[in-house]
């Protein structure tokens, strides 16, 4: 497994390298100071790119390679746009909760397919929601139809809205349609805060497994 670390701080960027280097399957760690550093390196696609939320390209800046995105998030500061503004986001760490274990999960999760959301990070957003002077979440989700909560279900487990149009043998038009009205039943402004709030409220929750466990969604 290739992964690209991109980190302008030096010192953590050297400590999260020795950790991935750790992590079980990863054959090499590329690092680079900023976005623009690995574009003129001409870096080969990676499995999997590295980044602290502070380092995402600026817009107009350098795009993202089109790869699996895990972001390294200093609290919640602008956490509800992540998902909206890059796509390619399937893990979110925050540092404060950053240890080889969460790192190693983290990346297992993300190499099969699966949205991760560090126990600490998803704490802080659903904490910083509930003291807000005015409520702003839905009913507990309960207006979500079948279709809907099937579509939501998916996209928690990592998978594009081609994907899902495949899996569930609907058009991409359909899957966008019914992706707009979870984010609008759940009062979220995208699909990375979407995930959060489902996996408050036990959404995300097997329907055919008899204990209700939750999915592998972290």
């Amino acid at each position: 497994m290739q992964l690209v670390l991109i980190m302008d701080d030096e010192v953590r960027r050297y400590g999260v390298a020795a950790m991935l280097a750790h992590v079980a399957g990863v054959d090499a760690v590329v690092c680079h100071g900023t976005a623009e550093e690995a574009v003129r390196a001409g870096v080969a696609i990676p499995d999997l790119m590295v980044m602290c939320a502070t380092d995402l390209p600026s817009p107009g800046g350098p795009a993202v390679l089109d790869t699996p995105l895990l972001l390294l998030v200093d609290g919640t500061e602008g956490v509800g746009a992540l998902g909206e503004v890059h796509p390619c986001v399937q893990a979110l760490v925050d540092w404060s909760g950053l240890t080889p274990n969460v790192l190693a999960d983290a990346v297992a999760d993300v190499m099969a397919g699966k949205f991760y959301l560090s126990p600490v990070l998803a704490r802080r957003v659903l904490g910083r929601q509930s003291t807000a002077g005015t409520p702003q979440w839905g009913p507990m989700g309960s207006g979500l139809t079948p279709r809907e909560l099937e579509v939501l279900r998916l996209v928690a487990g990592g998978l594009s809205n081609k994907q899902v149009a495949r899996q569930l043998q609907i058009s991409e038009h359909g899957v966008k349609r019914l992706m707009g009205n979870v984010l609008a039943k759940l009062n979220s402004p995208n699909r990375t805060l979407a995930v959060v709030r489902a996996i408050e409220y036990g959404l995300l929750a097997d329907p055919k497994s008899p204990t209700g466990s939750a999915t592998s969604v972290a």
